[in-house]
């Protein structure tokens, strides 16, 4: 029963995902849960019944002996192999949902990480939000939709993490990593390196501000409104 309680606090310290991605990801953290207290229990209470009812007495002879039951053993063969099976199957399908991604996103960032900041940057319209430390940069992204995230890195290894999501992917430098987030509500989400990038590895914060497709376009427009105009060609 103690242990019990345990795996259940300790599944309550997941934080209840503000990403689609992140919700198949708790279905799949509540099953390995369900699953560990039931085999736990089983185990734990045929163990302790057994203790207590077969303990030695005072007086007790031996009792016959027997050789064992194959048929009992091939139940508890069989059963924890097809548990096994039956959680891989399901992790399979969950992260051949969250690696998913769309044939032709509406909103496409990429992102770097470098010591010891952000760069976000906007293909489709130029717009690139950054930041140093602490505060970090604010990505702004649309609220219902998947985005598709290229995620790199300029220098050393880093990780993009928001907790909210339930999602981490890390940023290696020379390559390129592409996903794809559906964030439910609109809000804002703190995120963080989470990956030993060097002395200021913890000051490499972002924030996530996700708002409605009309709010979004609208920032984008104001944000090329503020970039500095391109220089004239010489003569």
């Amino acid at each position: 029963m103690a242990i019990a309680a345990l795996a259940v606090m300790l599944a309550g310290c997941i934080p209840e995902s503000a990403s689609v991605e992140g919700g198949g990801i708790a279905s799949l953290y509540a099953g390995f849960m369900a699953a560990a207290i039931l085999v736990g229990g089983v185990v734990y209470g045929l163990a302790t019944w057994t203790i207590i009812r077969y303990r030695a007495r005072p007086g007790d002879e031996l009792p016959v002996q027997t050789h064992g039951s194959l048929r009992l053993e091939a139940v508890w063969t069989a059963v924890p192999i097809l548990i096994v099976l039956g959680l891989f199957a399901a992790t399979l399908l969950v992260l051949t949902r969250v690696e998913a991604v769309t044939a032709t996103p509406r909103t496409e960032v990429r992102v770097e990480g470098f010591r010891w900041g952000w760069a976000a940057t906007y293909p489709t319209t130029g717009v690139t939000v950054s930041g140093l430390r602490e505060p970090g940069p604010e990505i702004v992204l649309p609220v219902g939709e998947p985005v598709r995230i290229t995620l790199a890195a300029a220098d050393v290894v880093h990780a993009f993490y928001v907790p909210v999501f339930l999602f981490k992917r890390d940023a290696i430098p020379g390559r390129e990593s592409v996903f794809e987030i559906t964030i439910d509500e609109a809000g804002s989400y703190g995120g963080q390196c989470a990956e030993f990038c060097g002395t200021f590895h913890a000051r490499m914060p972002f924030t996530i501000r996700a708002v409605p497709r009309a709010t979004f376009e609208s920032w984008l427009v104001e944000q090329q409104s503020l970039a500095p105009p391109s220089p004239e060609p010489s003569a």
